[in-house]
């Protein structure tokens, strides 16, 4: 318990996120499945570019970019050892990531490929990076 007291709001996230398959695979789930809609255009809510476009992934990319400085700093470039430089390529991620989804809402970018990257591909992506990092930590 004192060690969890301890621990980072970031790493509880990614715990919570995908420690356990079935929050794991629930998570993929609800990702694939929101994410497939609304790249086909059956859902056309903004609502769901809001959340499963832009906010999760930049979640998502902050708790990557925090659990690869905690877990696998050994193997990673020499950019991926000081935390200024993982915050500031994280903000760099976070900010693409958002000019990707205003673009998509404006309709300038409002591809299949667009959406189905910003809405389906990263989030899965993110979330098996977040499970690799995470199994590797404990091992």
């Amino acid at each position: 318990m004192n060690q969890q007291a301890k621990e980072h709001i970031l790493h509880f996230w990614t715990r919570n996120l995908v420690e356990k398959p079935g929050a794991f695979s629930f998570n993929l789930f609800l990702f694939l499945s929101f994410g497939i809609l609304y790249s086909f255009r059956v859902l056309r809510s903004p609502f769901i570019l809001l959340v499963f476009g832009i906010i999760t992934p930049v979640i998502l990319t902050i708790c990557l970019y925090h659990m690869s400085g905690v877990s696998l700093q050994h193997l990673l470039p020499k950019v991926f050892h000081k935390k200024t430089s993982r915050v500031f390529l994280a903000l760099l991620d976070c900010s693409i990531i958002t000019l990707l989804g205003i673009l998509i809402y404006r309709g300038i970018l409002n591809f299949f490929f667009f959406r189905f990257l910003q809405t389906v591909m990263l989030p899965i992506l993110y979330l098996i990076m977040l499970r690799v990092l995470l199994l590797s930590e404990h091992n």
